[in-house]
C-alpha cells in the first residue's frame, strides 16, 4: 500500500491535540483515542491499541480501536510472557512484522492465534528518561507486506505525541503517590498536631470555646491549607482530616464542660459516614463541625443533608469566606447553627462607614433567620470593639489570642 507520511497533522489529527496537561482527563483520554482510531483508519488496521507496563510482568490495554469487534478491550491485563510488543520491547522481535508466520518467537505465542495476529507493528513508547512506559501498536488478520518503513515512521511520530501526552498523566500520578505517602507518613509518625485559637463572648470577655487547627510538629511554617491541598492532590483528605478530628476531640477540656471546640472538615468529609463513627455520644453542646471549602462542594442537596443528619451529634458552622454578602444565603440555606464571618467582612469596620453597615445587616440577618454569627480574623481592639457596638456578640482572632497548645493561648484584650 505504501501509505507514508504525507501531512500527518491533515490527514490524522487535525488539529493538533492540546499540550499534555493542558485539558482534563477525560479530553486527553478522548484525544488519544481518536488519534488511534485514525491511524487505524488510514494504515487500514484491523486493531490499533496503546498499552501501558504494569510493574514488569504485566500490561494493560489502555486504548483500543477496532474494525469491528475487537479481540480485545480497554482495561484488560496481558501478561508480558504473552506479548509481542514485550518481545518488541526486549529486542527479541523487530518494530515491523508484516508477518508473524515469518518469526517463531511471534508464532509460538498463544495470543498470536487467540486474537489472529498475522502482522503486527509496534512502537515502544518511552519516558523523558528512557524508560519503557507502554507501547503503540497496530496489527492486521493478514499478513501486511505493503506497509513500508515510511509507515512505520508514522506510527513513531503519532506514538511520541500519545506518549507525551500519557507522561504528564504517569507525573501526576507520582505526585499523587509521593503525595499519599507522605500523609500516611505523618499519620503514621504522629508528625501532625492540634492548636487552639480561643472564641470569645464579648459581651463579659469570657471564652467559650476554640477553634481548632493542625500544625506541623517539626515545622510549624507549614500552613494547614498546605497540607491540606497536599492530602486533596494523594486523595487522601478524608483520612487526614479524620485523624486530626481525633486529635481535636482529644483536647476537650474536662475541667471547662460549658467550653466547645470547633473542627473544620470539607465537604468530602462532612458527608461521610466516617465522620459520624468518631464522634462520642453527648457531645452535642461542646463540639462544632465546620465546613469549609463549600465553595468546592458540587452537591449542595447532599450537604446538606448531611449537615441535618450531622446536627444530631453536633452544632455545625460554616464559613463565609469567599462567598461575598449575596452567597450568605445560600449558606443559611444549607441549615447551620452558626455562620462564622470572614475578616473581608470586618478589617477596619472600626473606621469604614460602609463595613459598619453591612456589619449592621449581617447582625439583622442573623437574627431573622436564627443562626449565630462569630467574626473571624479581628485584628485590631478597634475593630473588636466596634463589633460589639455593632451587636456581634461572639468573636476570633490575634487580637483575642493567637493560635497555642491547648490550655496555653493568652488573651490579649
Amino acid at each position: 500500500m505504501g501509505l507514508g507520511m504525507t501531512s500527518i497533522t491533515n490527514l490524522l489529527f487535525p488539529p493538533i491535540p492540546p499540550a499534555a496537561g493542558s485539558g482534563s482527563a477525560t479530553d486527553a483520554r478522548q484525544e488519544i483515542g481518536d488519534m488511534i482510531e485514525a491511524l487505524r483508519a488510514h494504515l487500514d488496521m484491523d486493531v490499533a491499541f496503546v498499552s501501558r507496563q504494569i510493574g514488569g510482568t504485566h500490561r494493560i490495554f489502555t486504548h483500543v480501536a477496532a474494525r469491528g469487534v475487537a479481540p480485545l478491550a480497554s482495561g484488560d491485563l496481558n501478561p508480558n510472557e504473552n506479548s509481542l510488543c514485550w518481545l518488541v520491547i526486549q529486542g527479541k522481535l523487530p518494530e515491523r512484522v508484516t508477518d508473524t508466520s515469518h518469526y517463531e518467537a511471534a508464532a509460538c505465542l498463544p495470543i498470536t492465534d487467540a486474537a489472529n495476529v498475522r502482522s503486527h507493528f509496534s512502537v515502544p513508547m518511552r519516558r523523558r528518561n528512557g524508560q519503557v512506559h507502554g507501547s503503540l501498536c497496530c496489527f492486521s488478520y493478514r499478513p501486511r507486506p505493503d506497509v513500508s518503513e515510511r509507515d512505520m515512521q508514522m506510527i513513531r511520530s503519532v506514538a511520541a505525541i500519545v506518549s507525551d501526552q500519557i507522561e504528564s498523566r504517569i507525573e501526576l500520578e507520582e505526585r499523587g503517590e509521593d503525595a499519599a505517602a507522605q500523609i500516611a507518613r505523618l499519620i503514621v509518625d504522629d508528625a501532625l498536631t492540634v492548636i487552639h485559637q480561643p472564641i470569645y463572648d464579648l459581651t463579659d470577655w469570657h471564652l467559650i470555646g476554640h477553634e481548632c487547627f493542625m500544625r506541623h510538629k517539626a515545622d510549624p511554617e507549614v500552613s494547614a491549607r498546605e497540607l491540606l491541598d497536599q492530602a486533596r492532590a494523594a486523595g487522601r483528605t478524608l483520612e487526614l482530616e479524620l485523624h486530626i478530628a481525633r486529635k481535636a476531640l482529644a483536647t476537650l477540656d474536662p475541667e471547662h464542660p460549658e467550653r466547645f471546640i470547633a473542627i473544620n472538615v470539607s465537604p468530602e468529609t462532612l458527608a461521610s459516614p466516617a465522620l459520624g463513627h468518631i464522634i462520642p455520644e453527648g457531645l452535642a453542646s461542646r463540639l462544632v463541625i465546620e465546613l469549609n471549602q463549600q465553595d468546592t462542594a458540587r452537591d449542595q442537596a447532599a450537604i446538606k443533608e448531611a449537615i441535618r443528619v450531622l446536627k444530631e451529634r453536633a452544632w455545625v458552622a460554616v464559613s463565609s469566606e469567599g462567598v461575598g454578602f449575596a452567597g450568605l444565603q445560600a449558606l443559611v440555606d444549607l441549615g447551620p447553627d452558626i455562620v462564622k464571618i470572614a475578616p473581608e467582612f470586618l478589617a477596619g469596620v472600626a473606621a469604614d462607614a460602609s463595613r459598619r453597615a453591612l456589619v449592621k445587616a449581617l447582625v439583622q440577618f442573623a437574627a431573622d433567620t436564627g443562626v449565630t454569627l462569630i467574626a473571624q480574623g479581628v485584628e485590631t481592639r478597634e475593630d473588636l470593639q466596634a463589633l460589639r457596638e455593632l451587636g456581634v456578640r461572639f468573636a476570633q482572632g490575634d487580637v483575642l489570642g493567637k493560635p497555642a497548645a491547648p490550655g496555653r493561648g493568652v488573651r490579649v484584650c
